[in-house]
Formats: C-alpha cells, structure tokens, sequence
C-alpha cells in the first residue's frame, strides 16, 4: 500500500515540477539603472520583480519584445509569453515603429546617407560614427558601401595607445582585420580610412539572447540601426526547415 501511494504522489510532484519549468519566461536584461543586475544577466520574467522609487530596468522577451519598467513596481514582467514564440516579421515591424518613433522625438528624420543596411549584419560601416555591435568572437569586417578607390585604413584605440595600418583594395567593399589586433568589447576606436576619421564603439551581443528576434531588439536599443535591420532581414529570406507530414 505504501509504495502504491508513493508512485502517483511522485508523478504529481514531477509534473508540476514539468509545469513550473514550462511557465518560465527567460528575459534578458538590456539596461539598469539602481538594480543589482548585469546587463546581458537572463532573469525569470514569470516571477515578481521589485523596483524602489528612481530604480528601472529594461528587458527584453524571447519574442523580441522590449519591456522597460520604473519604480516602484512588484510584479511578474510577462505572464503568458512562454509558449509565445519568436515572430521576426513582428520584430522587424517593431524595429522600425521604433526608429520612426526616436526620429519624431527628436524632431529629426535620419537620412540614408547615415543609416545604409550592410548586406550581412556584422560588417562593421566605417563611413559614419556611432556603436557597432557583434557576436561574442567574432572577427571585426569592416565595410565601406560600393567599394571605392585603394585608401589606407589606420585603426587606434580612443587613447592612441596602439595603431594598426593596412591598405583597403580598390573596388571590395570589405575588409577583414587580423584577429592578432586587439578590440575589446565596449571600447571605442578611431577608425581614418583616407582622409575621413571616425569614432566608433563596439559591442558584444550577450549569449543569453538566443533568437534573431532577441538580438535585433538588443543591438536597437544599443544604436545598431542597421545591423538590426540587416540580421532581420537575413532571418526573414533564411529558408524553413520543411514540416513533415504523418
């Protein structure tokens, strides 16, 4: 009788063991402000968080959605998500509902000539100023838009502690640094490709993203327009694995 009773009490503990793991929602913390996270930090987005007065934090869902919440606030961020998945052509609508929303505060349209979308997303534009975002180990590709004429490239970090020359051939659009140069994550760069110089800011995607989705709506709030838009687009032309019938 005893190990009759043991038997169903063990599979109700296993299932709703089954049905916990089932409801958590992964989000991946993007910025804090007064929290004791990291960003790129995963946190449970089905149980409660607490933020005082004057704390924030932003997440993002599996789904690509960016939440951002403000003190005081107890509660669970998301709570019927987990079985929600991620929607790259909802992710990319959001993306650019967002630009268009950020160019009306502030009182600006961006131009194309800033805001060209590399043809992979991790090729580094070296034409304008601003962050640039890659892969953890990924090779640093920078890119010029239709190649152009043979120019020096002369790359140094922010104190000019270091500097690393080559020649960009006439007419390739990319160049591929040595992986010998070293460019740590979250630090800036002054890139000269002929006579025009640039500032420039790379960063790491964090691990803990891990759809396209995610990483789109990452780079988005990290200024990584273009790429966004790039990986979005490569998502989105990416063939489907076919569906098998039974």
């Amino acid at each position: 009788m005893k190990k009759a009773f043991f038997l169903p009490g063990l599979l109700v503990l296993f299932l709703l063991g089954a049905q916990t793991a089932e409801a958590m929602v992964p989000l991946v913390v993007v910025d804090v402000r007064g929290v004791k996270l990291t960003p790129g930090q995963s946190v449970d987005g089905s149980q409660p968080i607490t933020l005082l007065e004057g704390q924030q934090l932003s997440l993002i869902s599996p789904t690509g959605k960016l939440i951002k919440l403000r003190g005081p606030y107890a509660e669970a961020p998301v709570k019927d998500e987990a079985t929600e998945k991620a929607d790259v052509g909802a992710a990319m609508q959001a993306l650019l509902t967002q630009k268009v929303a950020r160019a009306d505060r502030a009182g600006v349209v961006r131009g194309q000539a800033g805001q060209v979308v590399p043809p992979e997303p991790w090729l580094l534009d070296v034409t304008h100023p601003g962050n640039r975002c890659l892969p953890a180990g990924g090779r640093i590709t920078f890119w010029r838009p239709e190649g152009g004429v043979e120019e020096s490239l002369v790359t140094t970090p922010a104190d000019r502690s270091w500097r690393a020359q080559a020649v960009w051939p006439a007419q390739d659009d990319r160049l591929m640094l040595p992986s010998s140069v070293p460019l740590p994550s979250r630090s800036s760069y002054v890139v000269k490709l002929g006579k025009k110089e640039v500032m420039l800011t790379l960063l790491t995607l964090p691990a803990a993203l891990d759809n396209d989705a995610m990483r789109a709506a990452w780079m988005m709030e990290k200024g990584c327009d273009s790429q966004a838009v790039a990986l979005l687009q490569k998502s989105q032309a990416a063939p489907r694995p076919a569906v098998r019938k039974e």
